[in-house]
């Protein structure tokens, strides 16, 4: 009885830190279905956005697709794009997209002039290379997912890392 309880107990521990790992894994890797090989921030992109407190970050980094259904020109420089998630994302989306037309929102920073005054500062020495999609593309993009708190906390992948049209 007297070697069981040891036994039992570095069971205990092995499967604890296994699963403490795995958890580890998910919560900075993502789910086994997301492409996470692109999961990088190029050229810092996250420090260019403009007002970042507004952004609640629920995953570092997510990678999703589907067909734009609008690009819309933002005076803070960003294109705003309504993506139409493909099935297996739908779960994307929460009800603040409703005011999205149930689309996802996918943020492209700086790209454009920018005609808000207080927003010129946050595009300041950072050039975008991101391709903006037209209506109808079908594209894969990757970036933070986020809530964004001042508008219903609708869910959006801000700023954009990648972007590639299928």
């Amino acid at each position: 009885m007297r070697k069981t309880v040891p036994a039992v107990a570095l069971t205990v521990a092995v499967v604890l830190v296994a699963a403490g790992v795995t958890a580890y894994y998910v919560s900075h890797n993502g789910p086994p279905d997301s492409n996470n090989s692109q999961c990088s921030d190029p050229d810092s992109i996250s420090s260019h956005v403009y007002n970042p407190y507004r952004l609640t970050i629920v995953k570092s980094c997510i990678t999703a697709s589907g067909v734009v259904d609008n690009v819309l020109q933002e005076a803070d420089g960003d294109y705003h794009v309504r993506l139409r998630l493909d099935s297996q994302y739908s779960n994307l989306t929460n009800a603040g997209n409703q005011h999205q037309y149930g689309d996802l929102v996918v943020e492209i920073i700086c790209a454009l002039p920018i005609t808000q005054s207080d927003a010129v500062s946050a595009c300041q020495n950072y050039t975008n290379n991101i391709t903006v999609p037209s209506i109808n593309d079908h594209i894969t993009v990757t970036g933070p997912y986020v809530l964004d708190t001042n508008h219903y906390n609708w869910a959006e992948i801000h700023p954009v890392y990648t972007l590639t049209i299928s």
